[in-house]
This record gives C-alpha cells, structure tokens and sequence, in this order.
C-alpha cells in the first residue's frame, strides 16, 4: 500500500521535478523479495514492486534544488543521496505514478503537458530547471540537448511562446558502433539576453552566462544591472 497520498494539484515543485527527471534523471519499478524483518511483521511474503526515482548531477545546488521540492511535495519522504554524492533517488510510488500522468515512459519517451506548456508560470519554472540539466552556455548563443524529438519540439515551441528566435539541428551519435539522433535547441544571439527571463540555478552555468549578459550589455550601452520585465 502505497503511504504517501497520490498528487492531484500541480505546483511548481511537481513542474521542476517533471523538468528534472525528464532531463538528468530516470524513473524505473523492481521486483524485490520481502525481508525476514517484513515478513515478521505479517505482511506477504510475495515480492512486491518499488518504484523508483532517481536524479543525477554533478552540481550540489541541483541537487539541493531537488530534494527541497521534494521535500515540499512529501515533508517526511526519506531523500537517498548515494555513495557518488552526485545522485538521490525517492521510492515514492505517488511520485512514479505522478510522471506516468504527465506523459513521461523512460528517458527516450516523455512529453510536457498542456498544463505546464501554456501555463507562463509553469512553463518558466519547467525550461529553467530543463536548461539546467540539459542547457549549454556558448559565447553568443545558448543550446540544449535531448534524443527526444517530440519533446524538443514542443520545447521549442516554449521557447517561442517566450518570445525567443531559435533554430533546430539534427546529428548522429555513433557509441560503440552504434549510431543513433540526438535533436538540439539553438538560442539564437538576438535572444541570448531574453534568456534572463528564465535564468539558471546551475551554479557554473548561472556564472557564465551573467558575465555574457553583462559584457553583452555595456557593448549595447545597457546599464548590466538591468533586468528584463518578466
């Protein structure tokens, strides 16, 4: 029996959640055997599934970011950070069963829902947390990346309900002698300051950009502390 209740209103902790799955994390069920402890208590001794969430970064702000949303969702979900520090992972099956209901399958398969595609609110939350994983800071242009084509699609299309002009490009992978696509998402320069709106909580990639923006800015004869309406 699952103890957590199951998630019927979304906020922006479940947006970014969502986000960050979708973009360093995974989601996977196991069947695992009772243990003598469990059995002694009278449950079954049938194995039973565990559903798992797990979300990996090399940034400890992420991360931190991470566990403080989920943290807002469950106050009493135990947070796993493992031996490698650079992952956490929740068995919640409310969670698990939450991504299913918003489209997500396994890390090659998941879509944004209309709820958080045309929702302003959300919708920033979701491609700020996304860049984060996925996003790329470059001298003149910001990128993001993924091997979900329908996904980066509609990303796109977040992008430009944000007011941003972008392009899309296709490559080929090869690993191992296998070859498959990887889609990207080109912010173009006439928008890299518009990306203020949705800004970083990456640590690193929150440095690089501000000092473009700010360099940026005095080329154009701004003031650096301006900061775009919202």
């Amino acid at each position: 029996m699952n103890a957590y209740p199951q998630i019927e209103v979304l906020d922006e902790n479940l947006v970014k959640i969502h986000a960050h799955i979708c973009g360093d994390g995974n989601m996977h069920k196991r069947l695992e055997k009772r243990s003598p402890s469990s059995i002694r208590t009278g449950r079954s001794t049938k194995p039973f599934n565990r559903y798992i969430l797990e979300y990996t970064n090399t940034c400890p702000k992420l991360l931190d970011v991470m566990t403080k949303c989920i943290k807002n969702v469950y106050k009493e979900v135990y947070v796993c950070r493992t031996e490698n520090k650079y992952r956490i992972l929740v068995r919640v099956k409310a969670f698990y069963d939450f991504m299913i209901d918003m489209g997500y399958k396994d890390g090659k398969n998941w879509d944004i829902p209309r709820e958080i595609v045309f929702n302003k609110k959300f919708r920033k939350i979701w491609l700020r947390a996304f860049f984060d994983d996925e996003g790329s800071v470059y001298k003149g242009h910001l990128m993001c990346y993924n091997s979900n084509k329908k996904a980066m699609l509609t990303i796109r299309k977040m992008l430009h309900l944000e007011g941003f002009k972008t392009s899309f490009l296709t490559r080929t992978i090869k690993y191992k002698g296998k070859s498959s696509p990887s889609y990207s998402i080109r912010i173009l320069a006439c928008s890299y300051l518009l990306f203020e709106k949705i800004g970083f909580d990456h640590t690193d990639k929150k440095k690089k950009y501000e000092e473009f923006r700010k360099n940026r800015m005095r080329q154009l004869g701004l003031s650096p502390k301006m900061v775009l309406n919202s």
